[in-house]
């Protein structure tokens, strides 16, 4: 799944005066910037004189977030969607914090408390099917674990992984948090009563047939056999989820800036960007590689076509995070297998 950075509306409380309004200004800022610890020593200052102000107090969650003081920054939403019930945007982030720490069915309430405050609140709604997509990887990775050999099961989990980039979703699990400010607390409205749905008007069933004065017995047929796929068609599926886990394999190497398991997923054939040898652009991409903090990178939106049995050409999008840079580009990418295993040959922005 596209990793989506949600950018919402900045809108600045009315009740702050000029200066104050100032003081916010600069603190959003600073989070936009990254510096994460002087925007928190910054807000915590500004929240021990106004220690109300949603704004700051949303800004300062995700300045712990940011900083990985995950139960702390689950502390700070928590506080503010109790003070301000009516706001969605604590809620959402609160899912994101539960589902990285696996406690999916509190990311689900989170998430439903989200829509209810606010319906028309989208990215609640694609966090919540995402998170429904990840519980539904997991439920067919067990039901494989107990039965091995389920064509059907093994089809799903497949596409749910083709769907979600091999079943690391995004969101929650790895969307980012939202990067805004929630609007000024404002009264929340009752919802209008929804007419009761009429009940559709039943079809009148067919009338039976009159029976013969002597019917026949008809011979049971026999059930129909079960579809069993043909031995190409397990052979492509197989290498296309093959596929799926090099590329997979391919960003969590880059995630953890493990440049080697980056490396070894390209082929020595791979067609450098500018015509380099191979080793030189190895030694450019070292750098970029291992020299931010932090890098994140996940693959969704994965569409593989097999050209033969040795190329596949795959059309994916990439979402990469660190702390220099946050892009989501579409990528074609084209592998060869070689000695058993799916390589990079060439690489298409």
């Amino acid at each position: 799944m596209i990793v989506r950075r949600a950018l919402l509306s900045l809108v600045l409380l009315l009740v702050a005066g000029p200066l104050h309004a100032g003081e916010v200004d600069d603190i959003r800022h600073l989070v936009q910037a990254r510096e994460y610890t002087e925007a928190l020593a910054r807000a915590e200052r500004y929240l021990a004189r106004t220690p109300k102000d949603a704004q700051v107090r949303f800004l300062r969650g995700l300045t712990l977030a940011e900083l990985g003081r995950s139960q702390e920054a689950i502390k700070a939403f928590t506080s503010l969607s109790e003070d301000y019930p009516q706001l969605p945007e604590p809620y959402n982030n609160l899912a994101v914090l539960y589902a990285q720490q696996n406690q999916l069915d509190k990311a689900r309430a989170a998430l439903q408390l989200a829509i209810q405050t606010n319906p028309s609140y989208a990215v609640a709604h694609e966090n919540l099917g995402d998170l429904y997509a990840r519980m539904a990887s997991q439920a067919y990775d067990k039901a494989l674990q107990l039965e091995g050999q389920n064509r059907q099961v093994q089809t799903k989990l497949t596409l749910v992984r083709e769907l979600f980039g091999g079943g690391h979703v995004v969101a929650p699990s790895r969307r980012q948090l939202a990067q805004a400010e929630p609007p000024a607390p404002r009264p929340t409205k009752a919802a209008a009563p929804q007419p009761t749905p009429r009940p559709p008007t039943p079809t009148p069933a067919p009338p039976r047939p009159t029976a013969a004065p002597k019917p026949t017995t008809v011979p049971k047929q026999p059930p129909a056999p079960t579809a069993v796929p043909t031995p190409a068609v397990a052979q492509s599926e197989r290498e296309q989820q093959q596929v799926i886990e090099a590329l997979q394999n391919w960003a969590r190497a880059w995630s953890r800036q493990d440049f080697d398991g980056y490396l070894a997923a390209y082929s020595r054939k791979f067609d450098t960007p500018r015509g380099q040898r191979f080793a030189d652009w190895a030694a450019e991409r070292r750098p970029r590689v291992t020299g931010p903090r932090f890098i994140d990178v996940a693959l969704s939106d994965i569409r593989i076509d097999l050209k033969d049995d040795a190329t596949a050409v795959v059309r994916l999008r990439q979402s990469y995070r660190s702390d220099r840079l946050t892009s989501s580009t579409g990528k074609t990418l084209v592998l060869e297998k070689s000695g058993g295993r799916w390589l990079i040959r060439e690489e298409r922005t």
